[in-house]
């Protein structure tokens, strides 16, 4: 999971280096290599892929398929249900409940007690 390693690298520099969470933000205003700057460009191309592929299935698009020409006829079809009285309705479900715990992780920065 990108976003957790992200975090980890966050937190063992910030130790290491006794660093705020903002010192360690300021250190992507230099420019050369920085492992932060690459643990974000990591998560940023994994949600990326993972958004594409989801929007994908949601709407039940094949790899190959052109999306402009795949949401034209969606929306052909939604107008023609809803000239009809029909109920048009979203693609996907909202993640039942019971499934949130495999999205939450114990390893967020806590805010300090002020």
């Amino acid at each position: 999971m990108r976003a957790v390693a992200l975090r980890q690298l966050r937190r063992e520099t910030m130790a290491k280096l006794d660093w705020s969470l903002r010192d360690l933000y300021r250190s992507l205003e230099e420019p050369g290599a920085n492992p932060l700057r690459e643990a974000h460009a990591a998560l940023d191309a994994a949600v990326r892929a993972a958004v594409r592929a989801a929007v994908r299935a949601a709407y039940g698009m094949g790899k190959n398929d052109d999306i402009l020409t795949h949401l034209l006829t969606l929306n052909h079809a939604c107008a023609e249900k809803e000239k009809s009285g029909e109920k048009i309705t979203p693609p996907g479900l909202p993640l039942p409940p019971d499934e949130h715990a495999a999205f939450i992780t114990g390893d967020c920065i806590e805010a300090p007690d002020l």
